[in-house]
Order: C-alpha cells, then sequence, then structure tokens
C-alpha cells in the first residue's frame, strides 16, 4: 500500500495499482477538500482498507437512485484511529464492528448506487472526521495529498496528442505522455496537477490544480477536444493522480454516444485565465 494523503498524523494508503482523487466529485466534502475518491478493481471485487484502526460502525441507508434496476443502498464503514475516525462509502461491507484491521485487509466489495452517474467507475470514498460528527455530509477536516514535488509544468496552457486506448458505451480513455512528480503521475499544468471533471459545455464542473501549497480552482479560458482540427461533441473530459500510466477520461453526451474508435488521434487544449 502507498501514502496518498494525510490529516495531521493519520495517514491514507492505497494500492499500488490505483488512481485518485480529491477533486473529481461535487458532493460536500470533496468541496472543502477533506475526501479522497480511490479507484482500483471493479463493482464487485475486493475494497482493501486504507489505515489501520478498529471498526466501530457498520451501516447502511438509502440513496437516491435515478437508474432503473439499480440498487440505491449505501453502506457506511467507520474505523476508529487514534483521536479521528475513517469514513468510507460506496463499500459493502464484509467486516463487522469491533474488529481491528490493517491497511490493505479486506473490508468489502465495491458497489454501484445512486450517487453514481454513468460514466463513474469503482471507488471508495474517504474522509478523515471527528468522533462526535462523521456521519453527516459536510466535513472541514482538510486532507493533505501525499506527494514528493519536483519537475512540474508552470505554463498555463496544457496541450495534449492523444491516442484512443479504449471506447465504451459511457466513457472512453485516451492515452497520452505524462508528467511524474515522485511516485505519482498526471498531467502538469500551473505547477501542478490537474484533477476532476471538466464540462466542454455550459454545466458546472468540478476540477482543480493540486499544488505544493494546496488545491486552486482557476478559470478555465478554453477546453478544446479535437479530432482532425473538429471540434468533438463530447460532455466533458476527467482527470485523476495515479500510480500507474494516467489515462484521460472523455465522457459523451449522453450514455451509449461513441464519438472515437480505438486507435484514433484526438487533440486535447487546456488553457487557464
Amino acid at each position: 500500500m502507498k501514502k496518498i494523503a494525510r490529516h495531521g498524523d493519520i495517514d491514507l494508503f492505497a494500492p499500488p495499482d490505483s488512481r485518485f482523487s480529491f477533486l473529481k466529485s461535487p458532493y460536500a466534502a470533496h468541496i472543502t477538500h477533506s475526501a479522497v475518491d480511490i479507484y482500483y478493481g471493479s463493482f464487485g471485487s475486493a475494497a482493501l482498507s486504507p489505515v489501520d484502526g478498529e471498526i466501530i460502525e457498520v451501516s447502511s441507508f438509502d440513496t437516491p437512485t435515478p437508474f432503473k434496476g439499480r440498487d440505491f443502498t449505501e453502506y457506511l464503514i467507520a474505523i476508529r484511529q487514534e483521536k479521528y475516525v475513517i469514513k468510507i462509502l460506496h463499500v459493502k461491507p464484509l467486516v463487522s464492528e469491533g474488529e481491528t484491521i490493517s491497511k490493505g485487509d479486506r473490508i468489502g466489495t465495491f458497489i454501484r448506487n445512486g450517487y453514481f452517474i454513468f460514466w463513474n467507475d469503482a471507488a471508495m470514498h474517504v474522509e478523515v472526521r471527528k468522533p462526535d460528527d462523521y456521519r453527516r455530509a459536510s466535513n472541514n477536516l482538510h486532507l493533505m495529498p501525499e506527494i514528493k514535488w519536483s519537475g512540474l509544468l508552470s505554463s498555463k496552457i496544457l496541450e495534449l496528442e492523444c491516442r484512443v486506448e479504449e471506447v465504451y458505451k459511457n466513457y472512453s480513455i485516451l492515452s497520452v505522455d505524462h508528467h511524474t512528480s515522485g511516485e505519482v503521475m498526471g498531467f502538469s499544468i500551473d505547477g501542478g496537477f490537474i484533477d476532476g471533471y471538466i464540462p466542454l459545455g455550459e454545466e458546472s464542473g468540478f476540477y482543480g490544480i493540486i499544488k505544493p501549497e494546496g488545491f486552486f480552482h482557476p478559470d478555465i479560458s478554453s477546453l478544446e477536444v479535437k479530432m482532425n482540427d473538429t471540434m468533438v461533441r463530447c460532455k466533458g473530459i476527467g482527470f485523476c493522480l495515479s500510480f500507474v500510466l494516467p489515462r484521460i477520461k472523455v465522457i459523451p453526451e449522453k450514455f451509449g454516444d461513441m464519438p472515437f474508435m480505438v486507435g484514433q488521434k484526438v487533440n486535447i487544449r487546456i488553457a487557464l485565465r
């Protein structure tokens, strides 16, 4: 397991084949930079504990579910470590209250419910909370990314010549040369890593730049996704940080649209104000 973030003396860990995002979500704790989503495996596969500690609560509740036939049960796993509680969502528990666990132990399986939109992958939502206030959605215990910072680009323009690697009904995956800082890989702009979902149209996005001094949310003056000098019709693009080769996710305007074919070249240009 590799360290990805911390709050005070609490360290959060993820598998070495994982991706992670602090900003690619509109939910309350992400807005305050107090949560991280960890991606690996698939829906139904094993979810591993990001911390050591004692299980103090395993519970469930219902979520909104606009998708016909989808289970809308969400689960809460609360793990006590020292004076804090680590809150975990999106995992169906295979542990019980009173158990002591170590980081990397299997605690459940990844689920998909009403909090997920069509282009979301299996993920574990993790927060560090106070023991008397870990159930509600909002949180202000900020997380700091665990990144050994070096050599990232200072330019406010990011230009990428990508190749379409995978095409699905819910998104396409693009590969391109990436940037590395310590063990963390991603795409560099304005002295940091870009993280989150950037819309192509009028929709509000949830994204930012993670730098050594913290999280920043600059305005984007232009976003272009082009193929053969023609703008591609899509909903937006997604970025995250990674311990493995990072990829860019292109989200279609609606589920089932497939604007690309594997092997095609796509150019992306992002400019910050």
